[in-house]
């Protein structure tokens, strides 16, 4: 029986394909690397950081939002703001950034885009906001995009690019530097809605003499915080998981 299989021939790209992977990381800013000098552009661009066991290291993907004159980088690449209208924190769906946040919204809400909507609203992050992105695990492909070209009568192209296809679930990131009061909150926080967190707290032995741990909570929005930086997660029921 022949030892050769179909697809035996075909080569490999070397590039992140058809695995699973978790964003670990998320900023924005200007691009680097080999994806600078392939489009020649310093306008900023969104920049995932993908952990999978199909990888020995995390893996970096880059996603355009768009020119700079639109967008400003901000909060030490945190966020991005409009420059043309600081209330905008949509991009172009033309864009990369912008088909990988529809993929993801439509594949979180399971196809129902005003579930998924909901889900990232519970977050409480825009799409401009690293925390968006944060400790989401998808199935990752490959797949051809169009490339939108300003020069008239330029024949059509295609790109591609690493979109997800299927939704894992969340991943929470681990408390920073071991704090015990911090992971004894993250811990309390789990099933319980904001307002459910702050009443258990208030009974909490270990927790409601602190008095510095209380004012994060109720007057800094702590809890808030947390969640942006994917040490929590807020559920579609509006309660942390």
């Amino acid at each position: 029986m022949p030892k050769i299989k179909e697809g035996d021939y075909d080569l490999e790209t070397g590039l992140f394909d058809d695995l699973d992977g978790t964003i670990t990381g998320a900023w924005f800013g200007p691009p680097t690397g080999e994806y600078a000098v392939r489009s020649g552009s310093t306008d900023p661009v969104l920049t995932l950081s993908l952990t999978s066991d199909g990888l020995e290291k995390p893996m970096e993907q880059t996603y355009s939002i768009g020119a700079a004159k639109q967008w400003q980088v901000a909060g030490g690449g945190k966020e991005v703001i409009s420059g043309k209208s600081p209330e905008n924190h949509r991009f172009n769906l033309n864009t990369r950034a912008g088909a990988l946040v529809s993929r993801m919204i439509s594949l979180v809400g399971e196809g129902d885009r005003a579930k998924g909507q909901a889900f990232f609203k519970a977050r409480d992050c825009y799409m401009t906001e690293a925390g968006f992105y944060l400790g989401l695990a998808f199935h990752w492909k490959r797949e051809p995009l169009p490339v939108v070209s300003s020069i008239p009568g330029e024949a059509k192209t295609t790109s591609d690019v690493l979109l997800p296809v299927a939704y894992l679930g969340v991943v929470k990131a681990a408390a920073a530097g071991g704090d015990d009061t911090l992971e004894r909150l993250i811990a309390l926080a789990e099933g319980k809605t904001e307002r459910e967190v702050r009443q258990a707290l208030t009974k909490d032995p270990g927790l409601k003499d602190n008095k510095d741990l209380m004012h994060q909570i109720f007057n800094k929005g702590l809890l808030a915080q947390l969640v942006k930086d994917g040490k929590l997660v807020v559920g579609p029921d509006s309660k942390f998981i």
